[in-house]
């Protein structure tokens, strides 16, 4: 384990990780690299260049790899069935896999989950969210703490909408209440670090200070459109 929440072997990362918190709910999902094609990574991934070089890495190919070639040599032909298996007996600490809690669904589970998918997960804004319709869309990395990026829009030096991103680990932030903080507020230095002061943003997001965030929305250096 390094840095903030990577999982790595040489000090390459074999992990994706994700996570969501609606109110009081956290969704988590993880993946390992084993036979991912780290070329075609290379191309998807694409995070700032700031974020590369506060971590000493060149590329995003440098900085990935697959578990694969690290597998003791009885094991380099491994299945995913059989890595999953051995995944499972290791997590649960049984040596049979039939031992492993399981929950069978049942068809009316199906039935359910399948109109949930349809409901909610397989429509355009759930699968690419929402394309923000904003002014500007700024970020900046902060080491320590993660990416931190803002979409806003300003009318009559006064800023009409705001919205904040990251990558920063702070499940029990409350991003909502930063953007409510920030609308309505002058588009100016002083006003902005006023509003972020009040934010309580070491809670919120992390060690970022009023004067750092109000930077990042001020200055065109930290565009990303």
């Amino acid at each position: 384990m390094t840095g903030r929440n990577d999982l790595t072997v040489d000090g390459k990362k074999i992990s994706g990780m994700s996570a969501l918190k609606i109110g009081n709910r956290f969704l988590c999902g993880g993946t390992l690299m084993v036979d991912v094609d780290l070329a075609a990574a290379a191309k998807a991934l694409t995070p700032p260049k700031a974020k590369l070089q506060s971590k000493g890495i060149k590329s995003v190919h440098s900085r990935v790899t697959n578990i694969r070639q690290y597998f003791e040599p009885k094991y380099k032909n491994m299945t995913f069935e059989e890595l999953e298996k051995r995944i499972l007996l290791t997590v649960f600490r049984v040596t049979d896999i039939r031992d492993v809690p399981t929950y069978k669904m049942t068809d009316e589970d199906w039935k359910e989950v399948l109109q949930i998918a349809d409901d909610t997960y397989t429509g355009d804004d759930f699968v690419m969210g929402t394309k923000p319709n904003d002014d500007y869309f700024r970020g900046r990395h902060f080491d320590g703490v993660g990416t931190v990026e803002v979409s806003f829009s300003v009318k009559n030096d006064v800023i009409s909408h705001a919205k904040i991103y990251g990558d920063f680990n702070n499940p029990n932030g409350d991003l909502p209440a930063i953007e409510k903080n920030i609308t309505n507020v002058p588009f100016a230095k002083a006003s902005l670090e006023e509003a972020f002061r009040t934010s309580h943003l070491a809670d919120n997001i992390g060690d970022v200070s009023p004067e750092d965030m109000a930077d990042l929305m001020l200055k065109e250096k930290y565009d990303l459109k």
